[in-house]
């Protein structure tokens, strides 16, 4: 089978994390014996190139292409904030996307489209033009989106044209359906983990501090303000507890002011982005995992939480919020445990709780180390996602 992809952020090499779940996708997918080309908005990097059996082209989107803008790695919700010429940019990025698509992909036998808006029109007039079927991921932010700047119209049309839609977690799916879209068509597959490389390691940690370790891009859903507003109170009661946030992004500035504020600089500490390799042997070196996501300002959340898949993977207990997808993950009590949104008092507590009971802490990490292996590996997720593949193109012959 050939199948196309159509997305807004795809790595550039190995280890970039910009997009890289996708590329965790679609390289299980290769594989199982498909062909795969991704086309995606060029980000500095190589215009064409095949990364461990993907094949790769980027596409420019704005002239003269030193003022491209938009596809930035801070993502087009960040970056389209930066002033009316990276707004015009939606627009030339649109046009772009559906003549790079009709160029690339038109002798495809199925088009997978990530993040319907922006990504959609492509697929759609592939489909009216060449009756190229195509299937959407929808990662829970085009829907947010769509309802502040009023164009559910558009996600409807290009949801509801599609042969099938896939969100990550019951939450999203929860948020297409209040958003109109045509909920026959909508499946839920979650993202997942490469459970061959995120594992546990026998790796050296100092038995006198307690490492609490949190990951993800530095940005208000993801709520680290409140997990370092939660540490005065752990460490009234364990002296010996470190918290390492790894990760970077808008709030970095604000968040090492608010440590400062709070006289934690030797207990807290921000690492930026780090390679795979730096990363699992960071999450192997720690002894809790706690991911406090929010619904920020904008009505945006969590839409699964991959770092907790990582983190389990790699023998952790885990601690996350109540919110959008994160509950699919953990099953209360038994894969980790939960925390309402924003309360301190309930982070601090629950973290020393986990620090204090062994017990409970080997039964999270074995029973989510199963869940994870089971449900949520990459190998099982691409099955699922080739499954749907098959049955779109049986359907439609």
């Amino acid at each position: 089978m050939k199948i196309g992809v159509i997305t807004s952020a795809y790595p550039d090499f190995e280890d970039d994390p910009h997009g890289i779940f996708v590329h965790r996708l679609m390289k299980e997918v290769v594989k199982n014996g498909h062909e795969v080309r991704v086309i995606a908005p060029h980000t500095g990097g190589e215009t064409s190139y095949t990364l461990e059996g993907v094949n790769v082209e980027r596409f420019h989107y704005f002239y003269p292409r030193k003022y491209e803008r938009l596809s930035g790695r801070a993502g087009m919700i960040d970056n389209v904030k930066e002033g009316f010429l990276v707004k015009i940019q939606v627009l030339t990025f649109l046009f772009f996307t559906v003549y790079y698509s009709l160029r690339k992909l038109k002798g495809m036998d199925m088009i997978h489209v990530q993040w319907p808006i922006p990504n959609g029109l492509g697929a759609l007039f592939l489909k009216k033009l060449h009756g190229v079927h195509y299937i959407n991921t929808i990662h829970g932010e085009e829907v947010h989106l769509s309802k502040r700047y009023s164009m559910l119209f558009a996600l409807r049309w290009l949801v509801n044209n599609s042969s099938k839609t896939i969100t990550n977690s019951t939450a999203t799916r929860k948020f297409c359906l209040e958003a109109g879209l045509d909920g026959e068509k909508i499946n839920i597959i979650p993202f997942g983990v490469d459970t061959e490389f995120f594992r546990p390691l026998d790796v050296y940690k100092d038995e006198n501090i307690f490492q609490i370790l949190s990951v993800g891009y530095l940005i208000e859903r993801k709520g680290f303000e409140y997990l370092i507003r939660a540490m005065p109170q752990v460490l009234k009661e364990h002296k010996h507890v470190r918290l390492k946030i790894v990760g970077s992004g808008p709030l970095e500035a604000k968040l090492k002011e608010l440590i400062y504020e709070l006289s934690l600089g030797d207990e807290v500490e921000i690492v930026k982005n780090v390679s795979d390799g730096e990363l699992l042997m960071i999450y192997n070196s720690a002894d809790l995992f706690v991911l406090p996501s929010i619904v920020d300002s904008q009505g945006n959340t969590e839409g699964l939480g991959v770092v907790l898949l990582e983190a389990m993977a790699c023998g952790l207990p885990v601690i996350g919020s109540d919110v959008g997808g994160i509950p699919d993950i953990i099953n209360e009590g038994i894969s980790g445990l939960l925390v309402q949104e924003k309360k301190i008092s309930d982070i601090s507590k629950t973290v020393l709780l986990l620090m204090e009971d062994d017990e409970l802490r080997k039964k999270l990490v074995d029973s989510s180390l199963d869940m994870v292996k089971n449900k949520f590996s990459w190998k099982h997720v691409s099955k699922d996602y080739v499954d749907v593949y098959n049955e779109v193109l049986n359907k439609n012959r």
